[in-house]
C-alpha cells in the first residue's frame, strides 16, 4: 500500500507490502473454537493459549493501525492512498484502506492485467516497454520515446538507452576461471549449480542467499549437534542455546519466540536420532580438501561416521523446510560428491578410504509434523550401477562453473529464490534478456 502526502504532483513511493507487522497472518492462525478447541482435525490449543494469542494479535493490530495513522497524518495538502492486489492474490489491500475511506469516500477499483506502482523506476520501465514494443501504434511509441528523452535530459536513471540492459557491450566475455587454473567447488555448490547455474553465479558473485534468520537458526542447530556429539546432555544443550539466543536478531520478540520453539523441536529430533544411531562417530565439522585433475573439492562435513564394515558414512544435517524426493536420493549431487571425496582420500587420516553411503538427516520442517528426524539415505557408490556418476558430475559442473555462460533452469527452488528478479525464466525477472 502507498501512503503519500502530496504537496505538488509528485507521489513518493512509500509502499508497505502486505501487513506491516504480519498481523494478518497471525490473526488468521488464531482459531477460537468451543472450549479452546483448535481447527477441526488438529490438536486444539488450550483456552489460555487461545486467549494469549488473541491478545497478542489485537495488540499488534492496534500498533499497526497507529503506525498507519502516523503515516496518514503527515500529509499537508492532499493524501493519496493506493494499494495493489486482490483477494485471490498474494498481495492484498490492507484492511486500513476501507477503514480510512469510511462511507464518505469512494474507493476506486481499477482492474488491470498487472500492477503499476507510483514510482519513477516503474514509470521509466513502462515507457521503455512501450517504446520498444513493435506491436504498439507508432504514435504511442513516439510519445514514450519523447518522454524518455525528457527524463534522460533531467538525469533520471535508466532513461537513456546507453544504460539499457542488452544494449551495452559486455565488460568481459571470457570465462571466470582462466585456462589451467584450478576450479574450486564444494559439495553444496555442486548441488546448487546442478539446480540452476544462474542462481549459483549470483549467489557466489554478490552473496545473494539465505536471510540472516535462516542462517542464525541453522548455525544454532549445528552448534547444538556438535555439543551433543561431545557428550553434552539435553539440558546443557538447551542452556547453551539460551545463552546465545539473545545475541541473535530475529526482527521482533514474537518471531524470536517462534523461532526458539522451532529450534527446540529441531534439537529434540536430532538428540533422539543421535541416541539411536548405531554407527561409530569419527568426527564432527570435519574439513575436507581433495583434488581430481583441475578440480579442487573443498568443504566441511557435519558428521563423519564409520559403519560396521569400516566404511565411511557422511551425515549432512538439514534444518530447512524442503527435502529431495526419495527417487532423487540415488543421484543426489551433494551426497555423491561427499562419497567421491571419501574415495579420493579426504579422510585417510581416519583410516577411512571406502564410502559406505551418505545420509541427509532432516530435523527442520521437512521432517514433517512428528518429533522424529527424517533420514534420507544414498547407497554406497560401489553399489550403484554406474559408480562413476559422481566423478562425471563433478567434472561437468566444474566445466560449467568456469563459464562464461550460465543457464537459468526452472526448479522447485524457484519459489523461494533470492535472485528471482534477475532471472529471465521467473515471472519477477522476465524483463531480463536471456
Amino acid at each position: 500500500m502507498v501512503v503519500a502526502g502530496v504537496q505538488e504532483e509528485t507521489w513518493p513511493d512509500l509502499r508497505m507490502r502486505g501487513s506491516l507487522l504480519g498481523v494478518d497472518e497471525l490473526a488468521e492462525a488464531v482459531y477460537l473454537g468451543p472450549s479452546g478447541a483448535g481447527p477441526p482435525g488438529q490438536a486444539g490449543l488450550s483456552a489460555a493459549a487461545d486467549v494469549d494469542a488473541a491478545m497478542l494479535a489485537a495488540k499488534l493490530l492496534a500498533e499497526e493501525r497507529r503506525l498507519f495513522y502516523v503515516a496518514a497524518t503527515r500529509a499537508k495538502k492532499r493524501l493519496v492512498v493506493t494499494a495493489a492486489g486482490g483477494e485471490d492474490t498474494d498481495q492484498r489491500p490492507s484492511r486500513f484502506l476501507t477503514e480510512l475511506a469510511g462511507d464518505a469516500i469512494p474507493v476506486e477499483r481499477v482492474a488491470e492485467s498487472r500492477h503499476r506502482w507510483l514510482s519513477m523506476p516503474a514509470l521509466v520501465a513502462d515507457l521503455r516497454r512501450a517504446a520498444a514494443d513493435t506491436a504498439r501504434p507508432p504514435a504511442v511509441r513516439q510519445a514514450a520515446a519523447a518522454q524518455l528523452a525528457r527524463l534522460a535530459a533531467a538525469g533520471v536513471r535508466a532513461a537513456h538507452p546507453r544504460d539499457w540492459y542488452a544494449l551495452t557491450e559486455l565488460s568481459d566475455a571470457g570465462p571466470i576461471v582462466a585456462p589451467g587454473e584450478a576450479v574450486r567447488l564444494s559439495p553444496s555448490q555442486v548441488e546448487s549449480f546442478t539446480r540452476c547455474g544462474l542462481r549459483w553465479l549470483l549467489e557466489a558473485a554478490v552473496g545473494a542467499g539465505q536471510t540472516d534468520v535462516l542462517r542464525h537458526l541453522g548455525t544454532v542447530i549445528h552448534a547444538a549437534a556438535v555439543l551433543a556429539a561431545s557428550g553434552a546432555t539435553e539440558r546443557m544443550v538447551t542452556e547453551r542455546i539460551d545463552e546465545i539466543w539473545h545475541h541473535l536478531d530475529f526482527g521482533s520478540a514474537w518471531y524470536s519466540a517462534k523461532q526458539r520453539a522451532l529450534a527446540e523441536r529441531m534439537v529434540r529430533r536430532f538428540l533422539d536420532w543421535h541416541a539411536a544411531n548405531p554407527r561409530e562417530l569419527i568426527a564432527v565439522e570435519q574439513a575436507l580438501k581433495v583434488r581430481i585433475g583441475q578440480v579442487e573439492i573443498t568443504g566441511r562435513v557435519d558428521r563423519l561416521e564409520a559403519d560396521d564394515q569400516g566404511r565411511a558414512v557422511v551425515i549432512d544435517l538439514k534444518t530447512g523446510g524442503s527435502a529431495p524426493r526419495e527417487d532423487e536420493l540415488g543421484r543426489h549431487p551433494q551426497l555423491g560428491v561427499y562419497q567421491l571425496a571419501v574415495l579420493l582420500g579426504a579422510f585417510e587420516r581416519f583410516s577411512l578410504a571406502e564410502p559406505g553411503g551418505a545420509e541427509l538427516v532432516q530435523v527442520g520442517k521437512a521432517a514433517g509434523v512428528t518429533l522424529r528426524a527424517k533420514v534420507q539415505r544414498q547407497g554406497a557408490l560401489a553399489e550403484d550401477p554406474e559408480p562413476g556418476w559422481a566423478k562425471d558430475l563433478v567434472e561437468t559442473v566444474a566445466a560449467g562453473m568456469a563459464g562464461p555462460v550460465f543457464e537459468a533452469r526452472v526448479n522447485p527452488g524457484c519459489r523461494t529464490c533470492p535472485v528471482a528478479s534477475c532471472c529471465p525464466v521467473h515471472p519477477e525477472g522476465e524483463q531480463v534478456t536471456p
